[in-house]
């Protein structure tokens, strides 16, 4: 299904994901909304799982150059109740204790933190709206890497829209967050999971040099949301295809 690791050894390569994720783990939230994080963005609760960012998860048989998911931001959690929901409680407390880690953070992230994510994203909606992604490219959790464009939770599950706001966040995310991810997994393809990724990169990231597929997200399936996302199904049938083809 991936070409193999050809460029790095793949001991080497896990290391390095583990050393990465627990470098970004370690930047805290003001780094990236600025001195406006308590007024606007930091939700009211659940403040203290939202301090700590959702670093990359990538599962125990990626390979470099394999499929990337890239949705827009963590949400869900935070808008109503300090009460954790099943999914959050299983991944929050070992993000607290991930970032605290300092030694053996290797086996920490491929012993306790990928095996956590791997139980709690199924309990999480979006997980059933990947299905089709994960169906037509024979894919699931454990040979895809996946993270958020913006990696800490917003109030309200909101996040930068206005140009303004977009003009301050997202060149932070970029280079701090998601440049430093996709340099170090190289990917063979993207998919944007959410049309606001792709104004993200189209308006903030120039020379973006990753094969990349759009997922239409919207809520209304109107006739136009129906015909992207079939679009977008041949086209990841098609990338399936050749990468199966090149294995054999």
């Amino acid at each position: 299904m991936f070409p193999n690791n050809k460029g790095i050894n793949l001991e080497i390569f896990k290391h390095e994901i583990a050393k990465l994720s627990n470098q970004l783990v370690q930047l805290e939230r003001q780094e990236f909304f600025g001195n406006n994080d308590e007024e606007k963005w930091l939700p009211f609760f659940q403040s203290k799982d939202a301090s700590v960012m959702c670093p990359p998860y990538v599962g125990k048989n990626y390979k470099e150059g394999g499929l990337v998911i890239i949705p827009i931001n963590p949400g869900g959690g935070n808008e109503t109740s300090e009460q954790r929901n099943y999914g959050d409680s299983i991944l929050y407390p070992i993000l607290h204790e991930f970032k605290g880690t300092r030694n053996n953070f290797d086996k920490y992230y491929w012993d306790t933190l990928v095996p956590a994510f791997r139980k709690a994203k199924p309990t999480w909606k979006i997980y059933k709206d990947m299905f089709p992604i994960l169906n037509a490219t024979k894919c699931n959790l454990d040979n895809i890497a996946y993270f958020n464009f913006l990696p800490f939770r917003g109030r309200y599950n909101k996040y930068p829209t206005t140009q303004s706001d977009m003009n301050f966040i997202i060149p932070n995310s970029i280079n701090k967050f998601v440049k430093p991810t996709l340099n170090l997994l190289k990917p063979s393809l993207i998919v944007t999971f959410g049309k606001q990724v792709d104004t993200y990169i189209h308006r903030y990231w120039e020379k973006f040099n990753y094969e990349t597929i759009s997922w239409n997200r919207a809520r209304a399936l109107n006739k136009m949301v129906l015909e992207e996302r079939k679009q977008s199904l041949e086209k990841l049938n098609n990338w399936e295809n050749k990468f199966s083809k090149q294995e054999r």
